[in-house]
């Protein structure tokens, strides 16, 4: 008989025997496993768009020469301090740096025409090296020999694109107005190719300032102006780092709260299919209380009859990851607010297709034991 009583054949009865209660054992895991990918895949993309807004928004650190005085900077006062340009190819190539985008510039306030401008010779933009990553909307590559003006600055100076502007004395074409964005001294300010600016201020090879896009900062880090500060100057000692907190410190508080939601998510829908798992298989087993003790008394092993009740959820809950990871992809894409496209997260969909099958068994492990322990004369006498 016992040859007869396979571990395979004994699951297959079992699950036959007990369809309801393996179908809603495999819906129980089917929903916990597809809330936990959706949620995963609509949290990433909602930090993606979030990454998107924010890198419009512009350049979030300000690093400037160790002796400039930032109230003097607040006030368009941009003195002499300056630094060599080529702080800013050792920053992009710095791999401790927590930024990607870096453009080096070199500002001081001017008149033109009668006019108050922020002259800004800037040059194109560098990423940390080893990315791939697209140039910012507000990192301008200014060719040499034009300037791209301000909205305000175009207005006072009564300049439009393909205009001849003369800058300190040398000849300039207008190339471009660019659009307004409501911010002093941005929206003043006349851009220029960097070593135009250079020439035309007596500073080959200088700059006072490298905008910077601080995108690298790990989300369990409490002092990330702290951090950001330091992996700057790890590599630039002789600097000043000034964070834009408005702007970088929202990306990152956003980042903590979608974490603390889905560890908050993860733990709720785990106690909910813990109590699920539990309670299902305490009646499965239940159930069969007589057919365990009949068993035991004709000799089959414990360990075959635990294995029937173990193999029954090891197989309901590997077909129901794997439909849950399909569901929750679905519905992650279904009711994705974010405008950005949704993309598998493979990590946590490998991470349920292996460990679901682990946590079923170990949620469902406790009443097995309780009935495997109890002797066949006590569960045959039973007249529950």
């Amino acid at each position: 008989m016992q040859n007869g009583l396979t571990v395979g054949r004994l699951i297959g009865r079992e699950i036959q025997h007990a369809k309801l209660n393996t179908l809603l054992c495999l819906v129980t895991v089917v929903i916990a496993t597809a809330l936990l990918v959706a949620m995963v895949a609509i949290s990433r993309a909602s930090v993606d768009a979030t990454r998107v807004m924010m890198k419009e928004m512009g350049f979030n650190l300000l690093i400037v020469p160790g002796g400039a005085d930032p109230a003097r900077y607040q006030a368009l006062d941009f003195q002499d301090a300056d630094m060599p340009e080529e702080y800013v190819e050792r920053l992009a190539a710095g791999g401790v740096i927590l930024a990607q985008h870096f453009v080096a510039k070199y500002q001081r306030t001017i008149q033109v025409d009668g006019c108050t401008v922020v002259l800004t010779g800037v040059r194109a933009e560098l990423v940390k090296h080893g990315t791939q990553k697209k140039p910012m909307s507000t990192a301008y590559d200014v060719p040499q020999g034009k300037v791209f003006l301000g909205s305000a600055a175009a207005q006072a100076l009564g300049k439009g694109a393909g205009d001849a502007l003369t800058v300190l004395g040398k000849p300039f074409e207008v190339g471009q107005v660019l659009a307004e964005v409501g911010v002093i001294p941005d929206d003043i300010r006349l851009y220029a190719h960097l070593h135009d600016v250079q020439e035309l201020l007596d500073r080959p090879g200088r700059i006072n300032a490298i905008d910077a896009l601080a995108c690298y900062c790990p989300v369990r880090v409490d002092d990330v102006l702290g951090v950001l500060e330091k992996s700057v100057q790890d590599v630039l000692p002789d600097v000043n780092v000034q964070p834009y907190k408005s702007i970088l410190l929202a990306r990152h508080q956003q980042r903590i709260m979608v974490a603390r939601l889905q560890f908050a998510a993860l733990a709720i829908v785990l106690a909910g299919s813990a109590a699920a798992i539990w309670a299902l298989t305490y009646q499965n087993v239940r159930s069969r209380r007589h057919e365990i003790g009949v068993l035991t008394a004709l000799g089959v092993a414990e360990w075959r009859i635990g294995a029937l009740f173990v193999g029954k959820i090891v197989a309901y809950s590997a077909v129901g990851a794997a439909m849950g990871c399909l569901a929750g992809y679905w519905l992650a894409a279904a009711f994705n607010v974010t405008g950005r496209a949704v993309s598998p997260p493979w990590a946590v969909i490998l991470g349920a297709l292996v460990c679901t099958p682990l946590l079923a068994v170990l949620f469902g492990l406790p009443p097995i034991v309780s009935r495997l322990v109890q002797e066949p004369i006590d569960v045959l006498g039973d007249g529950e």
